[in-house]
């Protein structure tokens, strides 16, 4: 049973309250490693008593809440309760430079905050560390305070105040749907972030939209949340959970995902390619640590699914003995890996490789891509479990008007756009009819289906002349072995190098295959986007260099000036080459 037809936050899990009070609604690790669980009428209830508890403790309407804390059920609470008051929240990533972090802070006018750590408070500016009217504590906080910030509330202490502030006063009223529930920050790939407030109506058309495209979740169905909430599509998935009535389950370290996954047997999985990519490793890596018998049988397996799958499309038969046995021996147990009752994985922030989304395919899996952007709260276009086709992006989100400019740009128009930047005073960048331009570049095929081809602005103009799109470079050569991630570079220059980040182990016959695969690989692209070279990076892109964005998005700027040297020398190398000599890798 959905909770339909409501138009603010507060009014969904109202709704939800009433329609299934007892069934699931979160399920909670605990210290021994199992996992309790909460009803949602007793979530209903916390969030009542968190509501009177924070209006006790002095937040108040149109007050603008930060939260800067890992997945937890606190973390849930205190979004629904701070809604529910008429404040608004503001997820910021904890692993976020202090700088960043206060420069948000003054966009956004945050007035209170909620942090598990007081490290990302330390570069507030001393105007406004001193409008701060509330600190929360999600944990205990190390270190000296914040000075200028209130006294720390810890979250016990906070509830413990809910009873006594039972009667303090009349309740605010609930906020409507024009009202503000969220500011959102552009990933800021190049410059400064850029603030996006978006409104109770704005958020509830997006769960909507979402519950829409995955209809069959219902209160027996699971979700893991893992990705940090600090992300708005973790947010607004966890509210489809409550639109849905399927429970969630909160995982507070995202490096343990692979450890509780099976436990927790979702039937929908939300990751990011860097994810599925280490998936696809590790299962690689297993198959070729089992004895020289077994590893035959895998990948025969895994033969047989291959050829499944491309048949799949053009042919409805029964299975074959050979596609059974392959099911029962080998595919059926490394999908257990996911639990046994995951229907599809969804990926977004950043292209799949087609390798991926094949080899899972083979597997049994179904990954789903979506695509979306910080302008606009509803995801622009996603492939569904009935609907999808490999290698786009599928078709438009019922509500957005997607359409082509002559120059290959995406434009959307619809009601879950943003209406500004904070603090600009520049009217919103549409066109005379309404539409927005994203910055991507793509193309619809005959059926309706969106393929991206790269970002306007990631465009690669060579000395030549030429503007070659890299995300579709990066992708044929990401995934192939030893190779984790991958950045183009070629702007001024003559020709391309492929910076790509290395994996497994460094010894001669592992750099000998990683070698091999690069030069094969890139020897199929066409002339022009053939790199000339390619330069080897033994450590990941990372949030904490600043190299990737909180969604895990590549900082290109910043990723060219840390590693200059290291293309400097792989120009020169392909500079020294004599023509038709081996690719350079450096």
């Amino acid at each position: 049973m959905n909770a339909t037809g409501a138009d603010t936050v507060v009014r969904l899990l109202a709704q939800r309250v009433a329609q299934t009070p007892g069934a699931v609604a979160y399920r909670i690790e605990n210290a021994a490693g199992s996992w309790d669980e909460l009803s949602w009428g007793e979530f209903g209830t916390r969030v009542a008593r968190l509501r009177r508890a924070l209006r006790a403790a002095g937040l108040r309407r149109g007050d603008r809440l930060a939260v800067i804390a890992p997945v937890s059920f606190e973390w849930e609470t205190l979004h629904h309760a701070a809604l529910a008051l008429g404040a608004v929240v503001i997820g910021m990533d904890g692993h976020d430079l202090p700088e960043r972090i206060a420069v948000m802070a003054d966009l956004a006018d945050v007035s209170a905050w909620a942090v598990a750590s007081a490290k990302p408070l330390a570069r507030l500016s001393a105007a406004r560390r001193g409008r701060a009217r509330l600190l929360i504590a999600l944990a205990p906080l190390e270190g000296a305070a914040v000075e200028g910030l209130p006294p720390a509330t810890g979250w016990d202490d906070l509830f413990a105040a809910a009873d006594a502030a039972a009667d303090a006063g009349a309740p605010d009223r609930d906020p409507e749907p024009g009202d503000e529930a969220t500011v959102i920050f552009t990933s800021g790939t190049t410059g400064a972030p850029k603030g996006i407030a978006y409104s109770h109506g704005q958020i509830c058309l997006a769960v909507a939209r979402i519950g829409e495209a995955f209809s069959f979740a219902g209160p027996e169905s699971r979700l893991l949340c893992w990705l940090p909430l600090s992300n708005l599509f973790q947010r607004i998935v966890n509210l489809s959970a409550v639109r849905q009535g399927s429970a969630t389950s909160l995982l507070a370290d995202p490096r343990r995902v692979m450890e509780v996954v099976a436990k927790v047997e979702p039937e929908i999985f939300i990751g990011v390619p860097r994810f599925y990519e280490k998936l696809y490793d590790g299962i690689r890596t297993q198959i070729a640590a089992q004895p020289a018998w077994r590893r035959r049988i895998a990948n025969w397996a895994w033969d047989v699914g291959r050829r499944a799958a491309a048949e799949r499309p053009r042919r409805s038969a029964p299975a074959t003995l050979a596609q059974r046995l392959a099911e029962r021996a080998v595919l059926a147990r490394v999908r257990a890996v996911m639990g046994t009752r995951l229907r599809c994985m969804v990926s977004g922030s950043a292209p799949m490789p087609r390798l991926l989304l094949d080899e899972f395919g083979a597997l049994g899996w179904l990954v789903l891509e979506a695509y979306g952007l910080s302008e606009n709260v509803v995801p622009m276009a996603m492939n569904r479990v009935d609907d999808y086709r490999h290698g786009s992006v599928g078709r438009p989100m019922p509500g957005n008007e997607i359409v082509i400019d002559g120059d290959g740009a995406v434009k959307v128009r619809g009601a879950g756009l943003f209406g500004g930047y904070l603090g600009e005073p520049a009217p919103p960048p549409f066109d005379a009819d309404g539409y927005y331009r994203t910055g991507d570049l793509g193309r619809f095929d005959d059926d309706g289906y969106l393929y991206l081809s790269g970002r306007s602005g990631d465009m690669i103009k060579t000395s030549t002349g030429r503007r070659i799109a890299p995300a579709g470079i990066e992708a044929r050569l990401s995934g192939l072995p030893g190779i984790d991630q991958v950045m183009v570079v070629g702007n001024g220059r003559k020709g391309l190098v492929a910076l790509c980040t290395c994996v497994g182990g460094d010894d001669a016959p592992a750099r000998a295959r990683r070698e091999l695969a690069l030069r094969q690989r890139i020897a199929t692209l066409g002339e022009h986007e053939r790199p000339i070279a390619v330069a080897l990076l033994h450590r990941p892109f990372s949030i904490d260099e600043g190299e990737l964005t909180s969604n895990l998005k590549l900082r290109r700027a910043v990723i060219e000036q840390r590693h200059a040297a290291l293309l400097k020398s792989a120009y020169e190398r392909a500079d020294r080459g004599p023509a038709g000599a081996d690719l350079p890798i450096v």
